[in-house]
């Protein structure tokens, strides 16, 4: 069958010039509708739930919200992870799922165990699910700059910036295709306030439940339904709103003789704002409003980020936004992509230029090397429509798939126009030329084709790798697998028809570098024929040295990528307020700001609009940009400069930072549940335990070299005052807890009581006493409590009231309380430092029973990927010696090849170590490539031999002659691929760091296993054949 497509490629020519003209057709119009993105979507599928409980303290939050809506999530089908944290307040939960569940299928499973969960949760608790969203979705992030008042109006300034942003910006925002959410950060949010006076509602015996209900009751609109008269229909409304602080104030309380109690003259009634749990300060100068943009899920980053930019021009020059406001973007999703497509891109050019060059000097032949670099065009262009067909971005793994596989496009393509070369030249010159060319190909055309599948289906068993790594080197597996069998369909199928259109059968011109290959090569393998022995020795004596290299490599999960940005995160101790955690952010954005290098610096502190992290007001978290690195001056790495930002920190005493970027920060914090490199869990029941455990294991982490940013999940510390109803004294006054209950979260906490509408928008009206009625301990006591009988006594006559430490915050994972260490890890490879960090911690660290450590964050990812590595290395050198095995239909042979894989382990091994890189992920798939490509040229060698020796050679001499005739194609194949990823070794943009470690590999890897290919298979072969003929 394949023997007749390619006779038919050469008599039906024009057939396969038509039928690449519509693949180079539909190959640009697929490049051109394809969607763009810097990197795969590695999160995993989970949804987020998200509870507010205004005035719950975090065990109240724990033990009413929270935990029954884990409950009700229990026995999802393919549940794989429930975290959660509770804080004043807020709930938030993460419900994961496996991979491969539809995301809309997962929030349908959650919002139906949602209705369930609502029946046991208190009333007055608002659940949510988050934004379909994943950590890449935060494209866009901006503030609203403009002119500034005076300094005393900068709240009432705040406060109109922040309503611009929530009702006017956001909802142009959200219109966007692609666009999910728009949380807002900064400013005040508006709110309409009652602010009674305690004296003149005793005076008028009026409780603030019956105001409450007197809002309430004057606050509505109706409808009447129809009416009609003569010819005519009418509808009817009955209009109430309050729309006005006068409308408000004039609400009836109550009637005294005939004259009616309004609500102004028992309470102040104002537009003001609500109490807030966060801010935003940029530059360390003066607080800002903005947004962060969200991205749907599997949208297009690149446009959608066109278009928000496009949408964002449009606003500022129309000069929509009152107060002269503009949208001023400080971090695009698009400079990251188009700075990681551009690395890509400009590795696979300058890689092809590189090619074309090193296919010159071989062919000497433009025609051939001409036939040669179709190959690249062709494949590539074919592999854009698969991309296309099933839905894949082109995105720095899925490019750099492609930009691997320059070299090995060609592999087969060189060996049949070499050989159709080599034959016309020895041709007579009124041969014909489709038999000669056929023969040619025919020829080679085992291993060329068996050579191209082996490094095809090497990628396949990378298919198992699961979780981020798997997410992350899929879209590479199958742009290279894609690209190979589009190179081998093209090899069958269209390169035999232009070797009979380009190539000529003159005598081939000898290329200088070849013949001096020869020469130098010659003597080397006929000493190698001569001294088996030493030259095994020598062999294995390399393998021993790099056995020994292997221990001392250090591993990690992933190299860090330097995306052009920062995210920094800060946490002081529990109890600090707001206006104080703010005022310390100014001075931190003002310090890192000293640094030439970063442009701006945005910190948010507390929560955000929507509440995607459960952030007190304790915590902030900066992100800023970096000018080019060009234009660094202070530092020249991206390490360097974190280092001196971190020396920076140590002028703010008593507070813990981390550095970090914010995409990888974004997907450490949804995938594992941590914002850091490292998390150490502990998990056990009682709140005191954890947290003294916990500071124990982050002392002993200190003394473990290499950690940095060391940071103990703040659990405790908060200060709070509590209000605990004595039952029997107020049984003896005839109330009950809800009474008391109740003026505490009205009087002290303030309570929403209904909602003004301004037109679209609306506002909070909420109740509560004047703040110098509640501020103290002394204050709430004081404040009356009516009886049954109507008499007022004091809160502190029937309540217990004290000022304690209790949590701040409470985490869960799998149904247990748990409490995390975090640590970043600097100088040293990520499995040493676990390694020592374990030690450390179990000699220092004794665990009471039922406590227990787990270790995750990219810990966890690099054990579950080496575990999967360890069964696919195996099975990828099981399948390449099943295909081996077709091609030779010898297992003595295709074990003899299968034994040049260690050879390529040896420059592998060592390239890494000269390099200074630990053996990760990408590394380790660089393995995986190159065993494909270590076989193809054994494939090469030795079926020339056997040819050889089939047609009656000896086997010395068939051995000499093979290994020269094939010194070319095989020195081709091993040097295009490597100068194919020499671009890859030193690039310097963003995504650069994961493809290295990889070229490196193979590159090295390639170095090695060539050399040794040609000098060992033959002494091998050599050894084994006259093994067999002695035993014969």
């Amino acid at each position: 069958m394949i023997d007749r497509l390619i006779e038919g490629s050469l008599r039906k020519r024009a057939l396969v010039l038509i039928g690449v003209f519509f693949l180079v057709a539909l190959g640009v119009w697929s490049v051109l509708r394809i969607p763009i993105d810097a990197f795969p979507d590695v999160t995993n599928i989970q949804v987020e739930v998200l509870s507010t409980a205004p005035g719950m303290s975090p065990p109240e939050v724990e033990r009413f919200v929270t935990y029954p809506v884990e409950i009700a999530m229990r026995g999802l089908p393919r549940l794989d992870q429930v975290r959660s944290i509770s804080k004043s307040g807020l709930s938030v939960i993460t419900i994961v799922f496996e991979d491969g569940v539809d995301i809309y299928f997962a929030r349908q499973l959650v919002l139906e165990r949602l209705i369930e969960a609502r029946q046991r949760v208190p009333e007055g608790i608002q659940i949510s699910m988050g934004p379909v969203s994943t950590a890449m979705g935060e494209v866009y992030q901006y503030t609203l700059d403009g002119p500034r008042p005076a300094a005393g109006e900068d709240v009432d300034y705040l406060t109109e910036v922040r309503t611009i942003q929530d009702w006017t910006l956001a909802p142009l925002l959200k219109s966007i295709p692609g666009v999910n959410e728009v949380n807002s950060f900064g400013g005040y949010i508006r709110q309409y306030q009652v602010t009674v006076n305690p004296e003149k509602l005793l005076a008028y015996d009026l409780t603030l439940g019956a105001i409450g209900d007197a809002l309430r009751r004057n606050n509505l609109n109706v409808g009447g339904n129809i009416l009609e008269r003569a010819e005519r229909q009418f509808l009817v409304r009955g209009i109430g709103l309050l729309q006005t602080v006068e409308d408000i104030g004039a609400v009836a309380l109550k009637t005294e003789a005939g004259v009616p109690v309004l609500l102004r003259d028992i309470a102040e009634v104002r537009a003001g704002q609500a109490v807030r749990q966060g801010g935003a300060v940029k530059d360390g100068k003066s607080e800002v409003v903005g947004g962060i943009v969200m991205m749907l899920r599997g949208a297009n980053g690149r446009e959608v980020v066109r278009a928000i930019g496009h949408r964002v021009g449009e606003i500022n020059a129309s000069g929509v936004l009152p107060l002269d406001l503009q949208i001023v973007p400080y971090y695009k999703r698009s400079d990251i992509i188009n700075r990681a497509v551009h690395t890509v891109t400009e590795a696979l050019l300058i890689g092809s230029v590189l090619v074309v060059f090193v296919l010159y000097l071989f062919l000497r032949s433009f025609r051939g090397a001409f036939i040669v670099i179709l190959a690249l065009p062709l494949s590539t262009l074919f592999t854009f429509i698969m991309m296309r067909l099933f839905g894949l971005s082109a995105n720095l793994m899925s490019l750099g798939g492609l930009a691997i596989s320059i070299g090995m496009i060609i592999d087969a393509t060189i060996i049949q126009v070499e050989n159709a070369q080599r034959h016309l030249s020895e041709a007579a010159a009124r041969a014909p030329k489709l038999p000669t060319i056929l023969k040619a190909v025919l020829e080679v055309r085992k291993p060329s084709i068996f050579g191209e599948l082996i490094i095809a289906l090497t990628f396949i068993p990378i298919i198992a790798l699961q979780g981020i790594e798997g997410k992350m080197f899929l879209p590479l597996a199958f742009t290279h697998v894609i690209a190979l069998f589009a190179s081998l369909l093209l090899s069958l199928a269209a390169i035999p028809a232009f070797c009979h259109f380009f190539l000529k059968p003159h005598r081939n011109k000898r290329s200088p570098l070849v013949e001096w290959a020869k020469r130098a090569y010659l003597p080397l393998l006929r000493w190698g024929l001569r001294r088996k022995a030493v030259l095994l020795t020598l062999a294995v004596g390399l393998l021993a040295g790099t056995a020994f290299l292997i221990p001392r490599l250090g591993t990690e999960f992933m190299p860090i990528m330097d995306e052009g940005a920062l995210d920094m995160d800060i946490q002081f101790l529990p109890g600090i307020s707001l206006d104080e955690s703010l005022a310390i952010s100014r001075k931190v954005e003002a310090r890192l700001m000293e640094f030439p290098e970063l442009v701006t610096i945005i910190g948010k502190t507390g929560q955000t609009g929507v509440a995607l992290e459960a952030r007190g007001v304790e915590k902030t978290g900066y992100v800023g940009v970096f000018k080019p690195r060009g234009e660094w001056t202070s530092a020249r790495t991206r390490e360097e400069l974190t280092d001196r930002m971190r020396e920076a920190m140590e002028d703010f005493p008593g507070m813990g930072f981390s550095f970090s970027q914010p995409i990888a920060c974004r997907i450490d914090e949804l995938v594992a549940g941590t914002r850091a490199q490292l998390i150490i869990k502990l998990f056990g029941p009682d709140l005191d335990v954890l947290k003294a455990k916990a500071g124990q294991i982050g002392g002993a982490l200190a003394r473990v070299h290499g950690a940095t940013d060391i940071t103990v999940e703040s659990v405790a510390g908060q200060p709070y005052i509590t209000i605990r109803a004595d039952r029997a004294r107020i049984a003896r006054h005839g109330l009950n807890v809800e009474d008391v209950q109740s003026v505490v979260e009205t009087a002290v906490g303030g309570k929403t009581v209904t909602e003004i509408y301004e037109g679209d928008r609306f506002f909070d009206l909420q109740l509560r006493y004047p703040e110098d009625r509640r501020d103290s301990v002394e204050a709430i006591g004081a404040i009356l409590v009516r009886t049954p009988g109507g008499a007022r006594i004091p809160l502190s006559q029937v309540a217990d009231i004290a000022m304690i430490e209790g949590p701040n915050q409470i985490s869960r994972e799998a149904g247990q309380r748990r409490i995390g260490v975090e640590c970043n890890i600097s100088g040293r490879d990520l499995g040493g430092f676990v390694a020592e960090a374990r030690r450390t911690i179990g000699r220092d660290v004794k665990l009471p029973p039922g406590y227990f450590l787990d270790w995750g964050g990219q810990f966890e990812s690099q054990q579950r990927a080496m575990q999967r590595l360890a069964i696919i290395l195996p099975a990828t050198i099981g399948l390449i010696l099943f295909l081996l095995f077709l091609t030779f239909g010898s297992l003595r042979l295709s074990l003899l090849v299968i034994l040049n894989l260690p050879f390529a382990l040896i420059g592998g091994v060592l390239a890494l170590y000269l390099a200074g890189l630990y053996l990760s992920v990408p590394a380790s798939v660089g393995f995986i490539a190159l065993f494909g490509i270590a076989v193809l040229n054994g494939i090469v060698l030795l079926s020339y031999i056997t040819q050889l020796q089939e047609e009656g050679r000896p086997i010395g001499e068939a051995i000499v002659e093979g290994c020269l005739n094939r010194l070319r194609p095989v020195l081709m194949t091993a040097t295009i691929t490597i100068f194919s990823l020499v671009p890859l070794l030193f690039a310097q943009g963003p995504g650069s760091e994961i493809q290295r470690p990889l070229a490196v590999v193979v590159v090295g890897g390639l170095i090695s296993s060539t050399v040794l290919t040609l000098l060992v298979l033959p002494v091998l072969y050599s050894w084994l054949g006259r093994a067999k003929q002695a035993s014969e």
